[in-house]
């Protein structure tokens, strides 16, 4: 095995406990994929990493006080054993149950990501260094979690909603279908990097419970209905969901039905953009008690690009421009790169000449571990605003 000599501030990093070594700056010489032993500049062995040039990366999958020699099943399945039991003691695996496994460094794998599924497990790899040990990591996790199957996912840089993917042990139905906190939900695990349940949010969704009963809902870019339906089953009035895809919407309106959610006057599903409804909605004068806002990082569909920290706070605006005194103002922002949701929800407020008092924040569920020496990995910010 090839060794590799850190420089000092990289030295650190690992034995500090930090797992992603970022090698944009370091004279790496190493393939795609390839098993690296990582050493200080005494010489002294500080870690077991794989090489992922595509995101100028070695993942260190190992240290000495580990006690493996080389990156193989054992090591996998030892890692694979110890996630499992932290979500077994959040009360996670179930036949039907949808969940994180794996997330990245926190679990001891970077450059990895687990969501269990029902009977099935979609594992993504974030560089085509990573596939091949994505399949060994599938097979532990069949294993270890007693699953019928794993749909491996290599999830590259660059956003594409498509991506390779291969099959490891059985092949999952298409469109199965999975609870969380008893909710039932359809997924599709065969279908492009996005499942239709962002598992980050499971505890979110629950959470909005205490503060919607018989509030009027408006939920933004609701892509498969998840959020919209935790509502619905809170006791909401009403629930309007806008998304620009009309199969997402099909999809979300399904997930309603499966709730025994089927009055249309109750549940409304808009297909379309989500500034030009709020337009439409603030010159109607429709109000809502609560509006929930979870866009893209960052998106095309309205012809130019839109980014979160130059158009999220005219979005809140705009937003607020519907919600009365006393309603409520749910944000979410899924980057690694924002700085503080909640300035920019006050940038917004100030800009429709109101304010807003934080009720909640929130972020990543406690099967979303991090590491301490890498706190940018804590992607996930909520925030809940009173509007005065």
């Amino acid at each position: 095995m090839k060794a590799i000599t850190l420089p000092g501030p990289a030295a650190l990093f690992v034995t500090g406990g930090g797992r992603d070594v970022d090698t944009a700056r370091l004279a790496v010489e190493a393939a795609a994929g390839e098993h690296v032993r990582l050493v200080d500049e005494r010489d002294d062995e500080i870690g077991l990493a794989v090489a992922d040039p595509d995101n100028a990366r070695l993942r260190v999958l190992a240290t000495p006080a580990d006690g493996f020699p080389a990156i193989d099943g054992a090591l996998l399945g030892w890692r694979v054993e110890r996630a499992l039991a932290w979500r077994t003691t959040l009360g996670l695996p179930g036949p039907d149950h949808a969940y994180r496994l794996i997330h990245g460094a926190g679990d001891g794998l970077p450059g990895f990501a687990c969501d269990v599924l029902g009977q099935t497990a979609v594992v993504y790899a974030y560089g085509a260094g990573l596939r091949a040990l994505g399949h060994k990591l599938a097979e532990a996790i069949i294993g270890f979690a007693r699953l019928r199957g794993a749909v491996v996912k290599l999830r590259a840089r660059g956003g594409a909603d498509s991506a390779p993917q291969d099959i490891v042990g059985a092949a999952p139905d298409e469109r199965p279908i999975v609870t969380e906190h008893g909710v039932p939900f359809e997924v599709h695990p065969l279908t492009g990097l996005n499942h239709g349940l962002f598992t980050d949010m499971r505890e979110h969704r629950r959470g909005l419970g205490r503060f919607v009963a018989g509030a009027r809902v408006l939920n933004l870019f609701s892509y498969t209905g998840a959020l919209s339906v935790s509502c619905a089953r809170a006791g909401a009035a009403t629930v309007t969901s806008v998304d620009t895809s009309a199969g997402v919407q099909a999809w979300a309106a399904g997930n309603f039905a499966r709730s025994g959610l089927s009055d249309p006057r109750r549940w409304r599903f808009e297909t379309g953009d989500a500034v030009r409804f709020l337009a439409r909605a603030a010159r109607d004068k429709e109000r809502y008690d609560t509006v929930l806002i979870d866009p893209p990082t960052f998106s095309t569909a309205r012809g130019a690009p839109w980014t979160l920290d130059r158009d999220y706070p005219d979005l809140i605006a705009r937003a607020a421009a519907v919600i009365p005194a006393d309603g409520l103002l749910w944000l979410a922002a899924n980057t690694h790169d924002l700085g503080s949701l909640a300035r920019l929800a006050h940038k917004g407020l100030r800009a429709a000449g109101r304010t807003g008092a934080i009720i909640e924040q929130g972020g990543l569920p406690p099967e979303y571990p991090t590491l301490a020496a890498q706190p940018g990995d804590r992607y996930l910010q909520i925030c809940l605003l009173r509007l005065a």
